[in-house]
């Protein structure tokens, strides 16, 4: 606005002011071609609180890029990588590209799943009980759905015992070898005894 009053001024005093109008008019177009980009990481970040497709904390590939989003400001993203390289990306490429948010939902449960068919020599209820002590007590295994140790199958020399447990997916493995260490002290009576199968 005062651009305008200063050039109205000079005209009124005869000063020739289409000079001083071009190199105004050149200089805006420079300065708004210069923060094009700016601006539009600007509106993207906007969008980006607004919106919220990702959070702090969340595991993210966006923009060719994939890390844990450390922070998000109104023109960057930041990320860190695996090896805990800090990733700025400006909001106009994040907002413009597909994400991929890989902790928008929780992870599945695991469930471990354990049958062993079991000599009938072998204390039955000792086994049981042990098997369900250490699942209950595990802090990796999950208390809904509760574990569960059941007889299955009967047959003349041998029972099946069906162990089973919710974990998360990166103890359910653990949780499994622990448990067989466990039992395989009891799963034989004498030397000659033949061992309980396990299933996968």
């Amino acid at each position: 606005m005062l651009v305008f009053v200063l050039v109205a001024v000079l005209q009124r005093f005869g000063i020739q002011t289409t000079s001083i109008i071009a190199v105004l008019g050149a200089a805006s177009l420079a300065v708004g071609l210069a923060l094009q980009g700016t601006l539009s990481n600007m509106a993207a970040g906007v969008m980006l609180l607004i919106f919220r497709p990702f959070r702090i904390g969340d595991e993210v590939e966006v923009a060719g890029k994939a890390g844990t989003v450390k922070a998000l400001t109104l023109f960057t993203t930041e990320l860190a990588s695996a090896a805990n390289v800090q990733i700025l990306i400006p909001n106009g490429q994040v907002w413009g590209s597909a994400i991929l948010n890989k902790s928008a939902y929780p992870a599945g449960d695991s469930t471990v799943s354990v049958a062993l068919e079991v000599a009938t020599s072998v204390d039955v209820d000792a086994l049981r009980a042990k098997a369900l002590t250490f699942l209950e007590q595990d802090s990796r295994v999950l208390a809904t759905p509760a574990p569960s140790v059941v007889l299955g199958k009967l047959g003349y020399d041998r029972v099946e015992l069906n162990i089973s447990a919710a974990t998360k997916p990166a103890d359910a493995a653990g949780v499994k070898e622990a448990l067989l260490e466990l039992l395989r002290p009891l799963l034989y009576v004498s030397p000659a005894e033949k061992p309980a199968l396990v299933s996968p």
